[in-house]
């Protein structure tokens, strides 16, 4: 498949920065033992948080700096400037799609997140006992649900780059993205929320992104409960991605360049 050259150069890019791989290694472990004195402070008194138990939210924690990288918000899109600077005009004459070229793009750049960094600081946390594998199913799950969490992100992040060739420029649009890390469940869990908040959360896509698979991880989401929630990441993640395609095709028909 064509699109998979794209996954394997970005991927071989991130080996070329050593000095920015390790500032990015010990940035992750010092955000982990952040992590890990914070919840243990939280959880000094009491036993449980809105249901929550500390083990259960410490593994939901440490597992969520663990795939930090790979769900990250992709850095590499660029739509606006191309947009703004009229270079936009270069990609839309290449014979491939930019909408799956950036999608394999940046999943080259995810998957040596997830690779570099993610599995050294997994190791470190098995070895230290302080995260555990669940079940088999439940690992499996996890695994499927953390790659639809990626294009999830990435059609996000997709989406609001398309908003430029609208707008003309990102500004205020990149500043939603908070929005969409908190209701993603990447600062804390879902069941932290408010009701009248958390009924929100669980009818927006983001959950998709985070708290889905790091609440199968760490065992929020009960076995019973785990087919259900991939069978609504599935929907939210083929939803997102007709999205996708939708506003390509019709921001396409609507370019106006006013650079170059």
């Amino acid at each position: 498949m064509k699109y998979l050259t794209y996954t394997r150069a970005e991927f071989l890019r991130g080996m070329r920065y050593r000095a920015n791989y390790w500032a990015t290694l010990t940035s992750s472990l010092i955000m982990t033992l952040i992590q890990w004195y914070l919840w243990t402070a939280v959880y000094r008194h009491t036993d449980s948080i809105a249901g929550v138990g500390f083990s259960s939210m410490l593994s939901y924690s440490l597992m969520g700096r663990v795939a930090s990288g790979f769900l990250a918000e992709p850095a590499n899109l660029r739509i606006g400037p191309r947009v703004r600077q009229g270079t936009i005009v270069h990609d839309l004459v290449k014979p491939t799609d930019l909408h799956y070229q950036l999608l394999f793009q940046s999943l080259g750049s995810a998957l040596f997140r997830l690779v570099s960094t993610g599995l050294p600081l997994l190791l470190v946390l098995l070895a230290a006992g302080r995260i555990r594998f669940p079940g088999a199913g439940a690992t499996v799950a996890f695994v499927l649900s953390l790659f639809m969490g990626y294009i999830t992100v990435f059609s996000t992040s997709f989406l609001s780059g398309v908003l430029t060739f609208y707008t003309k420029s990102g500004v205020g649009i990149d500043h939603l993205y908070t929005l969409v890390e908190f209701f993603s469940g990447m600062y804390v869990p879902l069941q932290f929320f408010p009701g009248w908040l958390r009924a929100v959360a669980e009818r927006l896509p983001f959950k998709a992104i985070h708290y889905i698979p790091m609440a199968i991880w760490s065992g929020m989401t009960g076995p019973g409960e785990v087919a259900p929630a991939i069978l609504s990441q599935v929907a939210w993640t083929a939803l997102m991605v007709l999205l996708c395609r939708a506003v390509w095709f019709g921001a396409v028909r609507h370019l106006t360049v006013q650079g170059g």
